[in-house]
């Protein structure tokens, strides 16, 4: 995991027991990754460091909300984020670097680890799969009303007409057909 700054949790010197940490998201932070689906958004992250002695524990809860496009109508929309996860961050000087999205290996106890990348995947992991507009209190999409009628799904006997209009219209294809038959 990168360092990022902003989102380091201290090894060294921390007791046994379990510490607490938070941190907040806003729409500089997912601009720092690239090619990033979340543009703009903000959460609220808290962390739970629990002291293994072989380790660290760290219990994230994050809540908020993250800018992404619509699926249907291609608008921008905010959608709401929870995630409840758990990463193991452990000490070995022959992984460390490595990060497998449920355990960070570190060299040291001296070092400090940032977790921005795990929130960021995190906050990604978090969002539905599909991301639509809902519905206001009398059932009509709140997707954008001229792209819905652009991208208007079209019923098999509407389509059925519409390749006999284009027929009529292209006399090459006419032609081609008769000349087959």
């Amino acid at each position: 995991m990168g360092t990022l700054g902003g989102f380091e949790i201290p090894v060294k010197g921390l007791e046994a027991g379990n510490h607490s940490f938070k941190f907040d998201v806003d729409g500089e932070f997912f601009k720092r990754f690239e090619d990033s689906p979340v543009q703009e958004g903000r959460a609220a992250v808290a962390v739970e460091a629990r002291e293994t002695g072989s380790g660290l524990d760290l219990h994230f809860r994050i809540e908020g909300e993250a800018e992404v496009l619509c699926d249907r109508c291609l608008e921008p929309m905010m959608q709401p984020v929870e995630y409840d996860g758990t990463l193991a961050v452990r000490v070995s000087d022959q992984a460390a670097g490595e990060y497998d999205g449920d355990t960070l290996w570190i060299a040291s106890r001296d070092e400090t680890v940032d977790v921005a990348q795990y929130v960021y995947e995190s906050i990604c992991l978090g969002l539905p799969l599909t991301r639509i507009h809902g519905t206001d209190r009398n059932g009509v999409p709140a997707c954008d009303p001229d792209m819905l009628k652009r991208f208007r799904i079209v019923s098999p006997p509407e389509f059925d007409r519409m390749a006999d209009e284009k027929n009529e219209r292209n006399p090459l294809k006419v032609q081609l057909e008769n000349i087959m038959d």
